[in-house]
């Protein structure tokens, strides 16, 4: 296979890993501090269950890639839990209660350990999401959100009917915070709009900051491959023109004259190359 496809399909793993990771974190935080419908447990269990399964398959492929296989598993043994399906194995196969305090704590442990595995498995990603700081558009939206959901929850779901479970205040921030307002879930109490205002004002910050990230990184990406090729023409051009000074030299003293037309060709041929950089650097 192709290094460059191989690599382009890589990072698709990662990305599909982050993402994995994020929304089970997610989840399995809310798990241990919000009620939650026993359908939205099961959802949660095989959510974490494919997770598992993929951090698996990225830390196999971290391996194969580390340039000291024989010391990767003794430097990353601190995420096992994150590829431990605690859930599965507690309320399926054992048939624990979901309230289970020792549930609740390998829950929390297991969300520590995913922030961990994410660093380790999401090397490309990571580098990425740093470089391009998309890191502060990503932090304040996890924050809108968790903080959003649930002091709407908390407002609201004594006195609002449309708010009866911690999904129903999820449901209505995603779509307040994305503008799509479908509009099954309103707020009723004068705080309980206060955070949808809030919600809303944020998403315009949220869509700002992604795409002042986005833009700046699109724009290092350009100015390095302008700096790279520019820099390759600068060393052609000196090379070209060191040929030339020892050609000039060489005629001065009547040398070889086939071997000045081969030094020729050659110079023609450095030519050709710096005017297809050229052409690159101005696309």
């Amino acid at each position: 296979m192709n290094e460059k496809l191989k690599h382009r399909l890589e990072v698709i793993l990662e990305i599909i890993i982050m993402v994995s990771i994020f929304v089970n974190s997610f989840l399995l935080f809310i798990s241990i501090f919000l009620p939650l419908r026993p359908t939205t447990y099961s959802d949660i269990v095989y959510v974490d269950l494919i997770t598992c399964a993929l951090l698996i398959v990225g830390y196999i492929l971290q391996h194969r890639r580390s340039k000291h296989p024989e010391r990767y598993w003794r430097e990353n043994w601190n995420a096992i839990p994150a590829v431990i399906p605690f859930y599965f194995f507690g309320m399926i196969l054992l048939g624990m209660d979901e309230s289970s305090l020792i549930l609740k704590f390998l829950a929390l442990l297991k969300v520590v350990t995913l922030l961990i595995a994410a660093r380790q498995v999401g090397k490309t990603v990571d580098q990425f999401v740093n470089k391009s700081r998309l890191t502060y558009g990503f932090t304040f939206f996890v924050l809108v959100l968790v903080f959003s959901s649930i002091s709407f929850f908390l407002i609201e779901h004594n006195v609002n009917p449309e708010v009866a479970t911690f999904e129903d205040s999820i449901w209505y921030v995603v779509q307040t915070i994305t503008t799509v307002g479908y509009g099954d879930v309103v707020p009723i109490t004068p705080w309980g709009r206060v955070v949808g205002i809030i919600a809303m004002v944020s998403a315009i910050g949220i869509s700002s900051l992604l795409t002042a990230a986005t833009t700046s990184s699109l724009m290092d990406k350009l100015r390095e491959d302008r700096d790279r090729i520019t820099q390759k023409s600068l060393e052609y051009v000196a090379k070209v023109d060191d040929t030339v000074n020892d050609l000039e030299s060489q005629m001065a003293k009547g040398e070889d004259v086939n071997r000045i037309k081969t030094e020729i060709n050659e110079i023609k041929s450095d030519m050709t190359e710096i005017k297809n950089m050229i052409r690159e650097l101005k696309k």
